[in-house]
């Protein structure tokens, strides 16, 4: 039995099934549904291979989009996607690929079970989390250049909260702009505000009175900057 004459069969069976009787349809009305029975079971097909189920429950359903993206840099086709797969689908605003560095990290976030890899859901917390970034690079790239400027980047931590001086602000676009150009592409803004959350969220752990200073032993100075230096 070739494959058309298969889902003429079961269209015919679906039905029966549901009237309990036999029902006639004419040939242009099975093939008018052929097609879209071809399309749902390509889709479950793949939802299935990626371990989302079709249906209500279990986890929450990954849009579409998000769905092929994966698919489409999943290029062993393990179901799951490694640090060299996803640099494919990260890029910064003028289409230059995130560095290796940057995806190991990426992927360290949402690795729930220590794999190395992210899975279908794992990168769709991902995907979320990457264009939540880009929202904030956006509202901060005021000249619509692509790349935030150093006095845009002093804009974007005053409003983020982080009281921070123009010597900083130099300090940092100096360590951030690793090319040179007075400017951070996405990728360089995040790792430079991912840092900056990590170093302030310890300095509050010291700064119990929260009066803007804390006494640091040499030792629990360097573990913190060390812990903070990306390779």
């Amino acid at each position: 039995m070739n494959r058309t004459s298969h889902y003429m069969k079961y269209c015919y069976e679906l039905f029966s099934c549901f009237f309990q009787e036999k029902l006639v349809y004419e040939i242009e009305k099975k093939c008018f549904h052929l097609q879209l029975v071809k399309e749902v079971e390509q889709i479950t097909q793949l939802m299935a291979y990626y371990g989302q189920q079709p249906g209500y429950g279990g986890a929450p359903q990954v849009d579409p989009s998000v769905l092929a993206w994966f698919q489409s840099v999943d290029a062993d086709r393990s179901g799951h996607i490694s640090a060299t797969e996803l640099q494919q689908a990260l890029t910064n605003n003028d289409w230059s690929h995130f560095k290796l560095g940057t995806c190991y990290q990426m992927i360290a976030l949402f690795d729930r079970n220590y794999s190395g890899t992210i899975d279908l859901h794992e990168f769709n917390s991902l995907w979320g989390y990457i264009n939540q970034w880009r929202q904030v690079f956006v509202a901060y790239d005021q000249d619509r250049s692509g790349f935030i400027s150093e006095q845009e980047l002093h804009t974007a931590f005053s409003r983020m909260g982080f009281n921070v001086s123009p010597t900083f602000v130099k300090t940092a676009m100096w360590r951030y702009d690793v090319h040179g150009r007075r400017q951070l592409t996405f990728e360089d803004f995040i790792n430079c505000c991912l840092v900056m959350q990590s170093l302030t969220a310890e300095f509050k752990k010291r700064d119990t009175k929260m009066m803007g200073s804390a006494q640091m032993a040499y030792d629990d100075f360097m573990c913190t900057a060390v812990a903070n230096i990306k390779p």
